[in-house]
Order: C-alpha cells, then structure tokens, then sequence
C-alpha cells in the first residue's frame, strides 16, 4: 500500500513539473563560431538558423547573432519566435541577413502556425520562387511578421515580398520585390492585419503593393512608388478595409487605378496623391466604397475619366478631391454612382470639360469649383486651405465650408485627424465639408494680460488644458475643465503670460479627457 501511495505521488510531481512557466527554452544562433554546437548558449551556438529551428519546440525562442546567412528556412509548423538580437533596432535588422540565393523562398511556414509565432528583426533578400519569393506562408500562417525588411525577393506568380501570411503583418519595410506573372509585388493573399510598414517600389502586373488581401485590415502604412504594368500600383482586388494610409507615387498601366482596382471595402482617412495610371482612374478605378474622409489629391490618368475616381462605387463622404487631372474628361470624378455628400471638389482639370466631375450623380452639400448643376447644399466658393501644394487640405477660418455640410446619420464619428466630425466652427454644431473638421482654436489676452484659450467642445465633455515653452515637454495647467456646451469653452490661464518677462513663447494644447 505505502509504494503505490510512493508510485502516484512521483508521478503528479512529474507531471506539474511538466507544465510550471520558464520551461521554454532560448536557442542560440551565430555564424561566426567555428562549428555549431549545442546552440544552448552564445559560446556554444548553432551556425545555422534552420539548426535553431530544428531544435527549437513549441515556446521556444531562438536569438540569431548579425551576420549573413545564406540559407532558406522552414518553420516545421513550430510556434516559436525567430529573432535577431535587437528585432527594433534598424542597425540590426540590417546586420542579420538571411538571403535565400534565388534558391526559393527565404523563410517558409507550414501555415499551422498561430499567433504565438513570429519572425521578427532581419533582412530576408534573394529569394526566388513560384509564390512567396521572401516569405510563403503557404496554407495561410497565422504567424506575426515584425520589424523585417524584405527586400528585391522574385515570385513567378505572386507575392514578390510575402504570400499567404494572415497573421499581424507590422513595421515592416517590404520594397523592391517583384511578382512576375500576377498579383502582389509586395504582398499576395495576406489577410489579416496589415499595418505600419513602408511598401515601396515592388512591381507586379496587378497590384504593385499588395494583391487578392481580403478579410482583414490594412491601415497606417506608407505605400509609396509601386508600380503595376496593368491595373492597381497600390493595391488591387483587395477586400479589406484600407484606413489612415499615405499612398502616393505609384502607377497603373493600361488597366488604370494608379493607387486602386477593384478593391471593395471602406477607405477611410487616406491620403493618395501623385498617383498616375495610363488608362483611367488616377487614384482609383473601379473601386467599391464607402469613400469617407479621404484627401485625394494631384493624382493623374493618362485617357479616358477620372483623375481621381474612375467608375467607382459610393457613397462618397467628407472627401477632398483637388488637383487631379484627365486626358479626357472628369479630372475629379467620372462615372461614379452613390451619394456624393459634403465634399470639396477643386481645382481638378481635363480637357474634354467636365472638370470636376463627368457622368456622376449631383451632389449635395458639397463645394464644387465653376458648379452650376443645382443640387441641394453645394456652393462654388473658393474652399480655403491651409497649404494645399503640401498636402495640407485643412480648412482656414474663411473657409465657406465651415459648417456647411449636412449632419447625415451615415457620416463617419471622426474626421481624417481623429477628431470628432460634427464640431462648432463658429456658425453652429454642423458637419463640414472636406476631410477634416475645422476647430476654433483661439488664443487672446484679457484686460489683466492673462492668457484665454478658446477652443471648440461638445457638451458634457471635460478636458485637461497642457501647455509648453518648446512643443517638446508639456505641464498640465488644468486638470478638468468642463464643456460650457456644443459651441465653445474659453479657459483662462492665471500666470499672465502676456505680462510676465520670464514667458516669451507659450504653446497650448486641449485634451478630451
């Protein structure tokens, strides 16, 4: 009886101990030993990333040293983290090396891989293969790919940089990659997150930058100078939400949209500019929305419609659509269907007429240049921007768009800078036209030199006032200081900034708290 109580009371420790924290373990990996070793430390580390990989288990990390390393890797369908010594740091990332050879992918997944798996912190380069010239993700790998540069890889079909990874695809620089048959210069089928990376100057016939990504999101990138011998330099066949990008420089052969083709999703707060396609759609073309807060801006279309919208689908909200030009007609827009609400539609040209827009719906409430078309809502007044040869399209205090939109249910709660879309702008609680909002932000003296914020609010809303004397640190001067209501609040600073000599530069700031 006391062996068996013996027996079963090993065999329970054995097992917690299975399972207690810190039993993963760190695998080592430098080029620059002799020959490999146990890979268990720095001194007695493998030579080669895949030796890491093949003893690494489920948990495990293994560390790689700087160095070029000339080999192309395989994850196993382990979910482990792949790492350079400083994954953040750009001296590093460029210092660990792994180039494929043009002998297939440089770093392949089995696609099992879950959310717990990353690579992160390398320069992947010289792959060529059929798909997924830097990085295949084969069946659909839900591994995170961080912090990487993923440079001049080569597909014969698709994915030039990546293909197939729909895990958190962020702060990458993936550039200079090529797709050579299809889609995804940069990135093919990648359909989770795709955020905060630099997609620049990949080359595929569709879809320069990224090709066929659906269910996911791609937001906050700069994807600048792709190019697509068709359609789509940016994106194409995308059906993804694209929000808060800069996209700009890229170009469109024949089948036209320099920055988009045929992608359907909400595009939302972007900025697209210097676009080109040969055929139609120098921003976009054949692109179903919502369109909503978005600066469409000197993009071009070498033929027949639309400078900045080419056959797209709406509705098109709170959009600024400046500078784009035709070599027909439509500079702005041309044969676009769905509401066109409260937006600014300037300065575009062609020379077939029909500058702003050609075979579109009317538009309400919106300011557009020479209109005469009728429509409810819309004016044809000079709209006012701050720096628009800079790509700053927000509107000046005189601007007639000021509280001149329409509080339409379906508007967007924010504007293309975060901030609430229906502000007081000094006629009343109106939305107004154009991407971005316009704040009364006003700073004066009173009769005792005190200096008096005013700035716009929402009723019920309380804010925390900073200021600053260098716009690089900043002092809390008031806490909680209550809305007066859906127009303004004025708060007074009681260090008399205008009369005291020590203060000779003074900066504010309001938070919504």
């Amino acid at each position: 009886m006391g062996k068996t109580c013996a027996l079963a009371t090993a065999i329970v420790v054995l097992v917690v101990s299975i399972y207690l924290p810190g039993w993963a373990a760190t695998w080592y990996v430098d080029d620059s030993v002799g020959s490999s070793g146990d890979g268990k430390s720095w001194e007695t580390a493998f030579k080669k990333i895949q030796e890491g990989i093949d003893a690494a288990s489920d948990g495990d990390t293994v560390i790689v040293a700087e160095g070029t390393y000339v080999e192309n890797i395989h994850f196993t369908s382990k979910n482990i983290v792949l790492t350079s010594t400083i994954p953040t740091n750009m001296q590093v990332i460029a210092n660990t090396i792994i180039d494929g050879n043009k002998a297939g992918s440089v770093v392949t997944f089995s696609g099992t891989e879950d959310e717990t798996c990353s690579l992160e912190g390398f320069t992947i380069r010289n792959g060529k293969t059929y798909v997924g010239g830097g990085v295949d993700g084969a069946t659909g790998t839900h591994a995170s790919v961080r912090y990487n540069i993923i440079l001049a890889n080569v597909a014969e079909s698709c994915g030039g940089g990546l293909a197939y990874c729909h895990g958190v695809i962020e702060y990458n620089g993936i550039g200079g990659n090529a797709a050579i048959n299809f889609d995804g210069g940069g990135l093919h089928e990648c359909c989770g997150m795709i955020r905060y990376n630099v997609i620049y100057a990949n080359l595929a016939p569709m879809g320069g930058g990224l090709g066929d990504c659906y269910d996911g999101t791609v937001h906050n990138n700069l994807i600048r100078g792709n190019i697509a011998t068709l359609g789509g330099g940016a994106l194409a066949d995308c059906e993804v939400a694209v929000q808060n990008n800069t996209i700009y420089e890229n170009s469109a052969g024949g089948f036209g949209g320099g920055g988009l083709i045929g992608c359907v999703g909400t595009v939302q707060n972007n900025v697209i500019y210097g676009n080109t396609a040969q055929f139609g759609g120098g921003a976009f073309s054949g692109c179903v929305g919502p369109f909503q807060n978005n600066v469409v801006a000197f993009n071009s279309a070498g033929w027949v419609g639309g400078g900045g919208f080419e056959g797209c689908e709406g509705p098109f909200l709170n959009n600024t659509i400046y500078g784009n030009s035709s070599a027909l007609d439509g500079g702005g827009m041309s044969g676009c269907e769905g509401a066109i609400l409260n937006c600014i539609i300037w300065a575009n040209t062609a020379p077939e007429g029909n500058e702003q827009l050609s075979d579109a719906p009317t538009p309400t409430y919106s300011c557009i240049q020479d209109w005469t078309e009728g429509g409810e809502g819309n004016i044809s007044l000079e709209p006012h921007f701050l720096d628009p040869k800079n790509i700053n399209f927000r509107l000046l205090p005189s601007s007639p768009c000021v509280d001149a939109g329409f509080n339409d249910s379906t508007l967007p709660a924010m504007d293309s800078l975060g901030m609430h879309r229906i502000m007081y702008g000094g006629k009343g609680l109106i939305a107004d036209m154009g991407a971005s909002e316009y704040y009364v932000n006003t700073l004066s003296a009173d009769g005792n030199g005190n200096g008096v914020l005013t700035w716009s609010t929402l009723a019920g809303k309380t804010y925390r006032v900073e200021r600053s004397s260098d716009i690089l640190t900043w002092e809390v001067a008031a806490e909680d200081v209550p809305s007066l209501g859906d127009s303004t609040t004025t708060w007074t600073d009681p260090t008399a900034p205008f009369l005291s000599p020590a203060v000779r530069i003074r900066y504010y700031r309001t938070v919504e708290k």
